[in-house]
């Protein structure tokens, strides 16, 4: 591979691992199980927490969990450094997690130490390992009144979101 072809295939490939990141956000978020778990290779290996497992069978235990536990959830992806090496890559992303559950809103920093693996020019991700940094939770401040009163396009799990329909019109 020339110069020009090695930049764009680095710039490829960065864009792929950055379109998996937002997958894996999205699919927490919305509680979407397929979503979740297509950003890892069946062989992937996820830990978090007390949990270590392959990234699809943690797809659809984090879905789970987080559908029948969590009144909401948002993450917030950050500070990302990827290095790509051929068919290879690591990364390193800070997180901010929002929820609410039982009565509380808890909100956890940390940082997805990543390993990625191109295979038949797919990139997906090999093993995912959540770093937590802090975690605080106070009683729950969370307001759907106002400006956000009932009858107003919100956000939840499962197909019911907006940004189903929204993806639909393409």
């Amino acid at each position: 591979m020339n110069a020009e072809a090695q930049a764009l295939d680095l710039l490829l490939s960065k864009d792929a691992i950055r379109q998996l990141l937002a997958g894996y956000s999205r699919g927490v978020d919305r509680g979407d199980k397929e979503l979740l778990a297509s950003v890892y290779w069946e062989d992937s290996t996820m830990v978090s927490g007390g949990m270590t497992t392959s990234g699809p069978e943690f797809a659809a235990t984090i879905v789970d969990f987080i559908t029948a536990d969590l009144d909401h959830c948002y993450h917030a992806l950050s500070n990302e450094w990827i290095e790509v090496n051929g068919e290879h890559a690591i990364g390193e992303h800070y997180v901010i997690a929002y929820m609410t559950a039982g009565g509380q809103d808890i909100t956890t920093g940390g940082r997805y130490l990543d390993s990625y693996e191109r295979r038949g020019g797919i990139w997906k991700i090999k093993t995912r390992t959540f770093v937590a940094d802090w975690t605080t939770s106070y009683p729950k401040s969370l307001e759907l009144d106002a400006m956000y009163e009932p009858g107003r396009t919100r956000g939840g799990f499962g197909t019911g979101d907006p940004v189903y329909a929204h993806w639909a019109r393409l």
